[in-house]
């Protein structure tokens, strides 16, 4: 299954935007079509979105915009009975609405109710209670170039005495001087492969690490920006990114079984998932 990513990567902005709803495991798309939706809740978000799509296979020609279900009622729901409806935006393709219109508090649990083609779906989260407060960085040149010139390695201090699931994302911004005054940015997200991937399940209290690599242009201005982003997920949520990635990854390869990502999704022929994370960020030059 494919939602959006644009790291936020969230990825959720890591974080989470490639608005493609597929589903790899075909077997579940023998007999019926599946209600696909996707919704990532956080105290960082300043907009809450929620999709809602039709599944299409890999092998689909079908266009993303006409898979998009457009006419679903979708509320969220806190543990007081607070609730907001969202609102269908063409441009994002997304259920949007202000985040002001339901605060999103650390350890607080959520509800997600959506009605679509007639049915109706249900699903729940809880926001993970800490965010990462540690994030350290070191850049170094690369002996190769083949897949960039910088390698970057993230450090961050793992949330101590329980579980955690990170997902890690970087962008560096370049400015060039075209003449004239006019200064264009270059934004290259920094490539971790898998190793965007990282939990401590088996080694709690750790030393978590990703390195990824990038270019930087000898045609650029000083001092080139960084953006660091992790988001300590759900399970589940940390579960469903990495099968879409393992997914991309083997795409093409015959030899490769797709990964079936995790649901929580409650409801005739539903898929998805509704889930919570914590995202924290450091920006600097270098």
């Amino acid at each position: 299954m494919k939602y959006f990513q644009n790291i936020i990567l969230i990825i959720l902005s890591i974080c989470l935007v490639s608005c493609e709803t597929s589903v790899d495991a075909s077997d579940l798309l023998e007999k019926q079509q599946l209600v696909v939706i996707n919704g990532y809740l956080s105290p960082q978000d300043t907009t809450l979105k929620v999709q809602v799509s039709r599944s299409k296979s890999r092998a689909s020609s079908t266009n993303v915009k006409d898979m998009v279900i457009k006419d679903a009622t979708v509320v969220i729901t806190d543990e007081e009975k607070n609730e907001v409806a969202l609102t269908y935006m063409d441009v994002s393709l997304n259920y949007e609405a202000p985040a002001s219109g339901l605060t999103i508090t650390p350890g607080k649990k959520y509800f997600l109710k959506v009605t679509a083609l007639g049915k109706e779906y249900k699903a729940s989260c809880t926001i993970p209670t800490e965010s990462v407060q540690r994030i350290e960085k070191n850049i170094k040149i690369k002996e190769d170039e083949f897949s960039g010139n910088r390698l970057l390695k993230v450090t961050i201090g793992d949330i101590k005495d329980q579980n955690n699931f990170y997902i890690i994302g970087a962008v560096v911004t370049q400015s060039f001087d075209n003449g004239g005054g006019t200064i264009n940015d270059g934004v290259e997200n920094v490539n971790f492969e898998f190793r965007q991937f990282a939990t401590d399940v088996s080694r709690e209290n750790s030393v978590i690490t990703a390195e990824g690599f990038f270019n930087l242009s000898a045609n650029a201005l000083p001092n080139p920006k960084l953006k660091i982003k992790v988001a300590n997920a759900e399970k589940i949520l940390y579960g469903a990114l990495r099968a879409t990635y393992l997914n991309d990854f083997n795409d093409g390869d015959p030899f490769a079984e797709s990964v079936i990502a995790p649901t929580n999704i409650e409801g005739e022929n539903g898929f998805g998932v509704f889930a919570g994370y914590q995202l924290a960020e450091v920006e600097e030059t270098f």
